[in-house]
């Protein structure tokens, strides 16, 4: 959906004469810039949503102990992120998508558990308290949407699973890496049953002062591309 193909068109005006061409303007949906933003799950195939529908719902962290969160879709507002790190650090994609939480406030930071690096594991995505994951951050140019990147070749998807912490099912965010055919040289996706691919899909929202006393910092909350309203807007619309 998000994927885009240049392509060119050449019309035959008859038989002797020369090819005319039209170019294809790339066409994309329009973006605002904020520091903050919720993360909205947009599905890769909408016809594959679950049932009630949790396409546009916000991605949110559900406590699972101490300074633990396990990744969720709310289908109520979302926590508030934003992207952390030095203009360098951003370049490079070496910053941290982070929220604000506790009392006092106190960085939580997205990361993608990568320990089973294999075929058809589920890697599990947590909010916990600490910077989270270097390089979990939103897509930049020339990436022509500033969806959150995969920390390597793959999706996240939204699965239907139980939460063993409240032994009861939640929409949880996991993560897909593709693995590499060496027959063909191309990437294989992976989405398991009860999961439906999905992007995380940055939507405006004010990043408030932080009170008197946080533990948190905005010193380096970057500026960041996000849309005004993500549900409302048709995708297949939009492209070259």
């Amino acid at each position: 959906m998000l994927s885009a193909v240049l392509s060119l068109n050449a019309l035959g005006l008859a038989a002797a004469a020369p090819l005319e061409s039209r170019q294809v303007v790339p066409h994309y949906p329009p973006t605002q810039q904020s520091k903050g933003f919720h993360l909205i799950a947009n599905l890769t195939d909408p016809s594959q949503d679950f049932t009630p529908p949790v396409n546009s719902w916000q991605l949110s962290g559900i406590h699972v102990g101490a300074g633990l969160n396990d990744a969720v879709l709310a289908a109520s507002k979302g926590q508030l992120f934003y992207q952390n790190g030095t203009a360098e650090q951003t370049r490079y994609n070496q910053a941290h998508t982070l929220s604000d939480g506790g009392t006092p406030l106190f960085p939580w930071g997205i990361a993608v558990d990568d320990q089973a690096d294999t075929e058809g594991v589920l890697h599990g995505i947590s909010i916990n308290a600490g910077s989270g994951q270097v390089g979990i951050q939103l897509a930049q140019f020339p990436e022509h949407y500033p969806i959150l990147r995969t920390p390597a070749p793959g999706t996240y998807v939204a699965c239907n699973q139980t939460e063993p912490y409240y032994h009861t099912n939640y929409i949880t965010v996991r993560a897909m890496f593709d693995t590499f055919d060496s027959t063909t040289g191309r990437y294989v996706r992976h989405v398991p049953e009860n999961c439906v691919a999905i992007t995380l899909v940055p939507q405006c929202a004010e990043l408030p002062a932080l009170p008197s006393g946080s533990m948190s910092s905005h010193e380096f909350a970057n500026t960041v591309n996000c849309y005004a309203d993500v549900a409302s807007i048709d995708w297949p619309e939009y492209g070259p």
